[in-house]
């Protein structure tokens, strides 16, 4: 586990990158993704943070690596919310989607979760604590992809841009989307990109010469 900045954490990996925010207030730890392995995210106690009190996790698409233990994490910790946007949902809420997830690459028996809200149309906001997580439509590799824009109390924004490498999957990713998507994460100049799968990219000009590599 890595401080990214000042109560903004890498949890470490397991199917994706899982990352976390400490809000410091009663909405408490907010996930970013929560992988595939519980035991990764028990493992926060040894940096003197209770998974017990993670509040929220806001699913940024509806890869099984990258939602593979959301029921686990819920049986686990009961008062956690999931939040993903509305076009990925039902294959989150439901079984019988295993040809989108990817479940069956993985050999994972997908156990669906519950959304505490379905989020919908181009941004929606959530307020936990002082942060303001801005939930951007960024369809293209899933049709209801989202990237996560946040900004810290000294003005740094911190952008959780999940699969910005794609791939393009035939029958689930739109090439179109996600180029626009791409254009638009570039236009939001982030000072600090969490990725899914490539780690870290700071300063900004890291960041924009990573996300300009996928732009065609």
């Amino acid at each position: 586990m890595k401080e990214i900045y000042k109560n903004i954490y890498h949890v470490g990996d397991s199917g994706c990158s899982v990352y976390l925010i400490d809000t410091s207030s009663e909405d408490g730890l907010v996930l970013i993704d929560c992988g595939m392995s519980l035991n990764l995210i028990k493992k926060i106690s040894k940096f003197n943070l209770n998974p017990m009190e993670i509040g929220h996790c806001i699913i940024t698409h509806f890869h099984i690596d990258h939602i593979g233990v959301c029921y686990d994490l819920k049986q686990y910790n009961k008062k956690i919310k999931f939040y993903a946007h509305e076009l990925d949902a039902d294959a989150i809420e439901e079984k019988g989607h295993d040809s989108k997830t990817a479940a069956m690459w993985y050999g994972v028996n997908y156990k669906p979760v519950k959304l505490e809200k379905r989020l919908k149309g181009d941004l929606e906001i959530l307020k936990f604590g002082t942060y303001e997580f801005q939930c951007i439509h960024t369809p293209g590799h899933t049709p209801g992809s989202i990237s996560i824009l946040i900004e810290t109390e000294d003005n740094k924004k911190i952008l959780f841009g999940q699969d910005l490498h794609g791939p393009i999957i035939p029958g689930v990713s739109n090439f179109g989307d996600y180029q626009n998507s791409l254009r638009k994460i570039l236009d939001l100049n982030a000072d600090i990109l969490c990725e899914g799968h490539f780690g870290i990219f700071q300063p900004a000009s890291e960041v924009q010469r990573y996300i300009k590599k996928y732009i065609e």
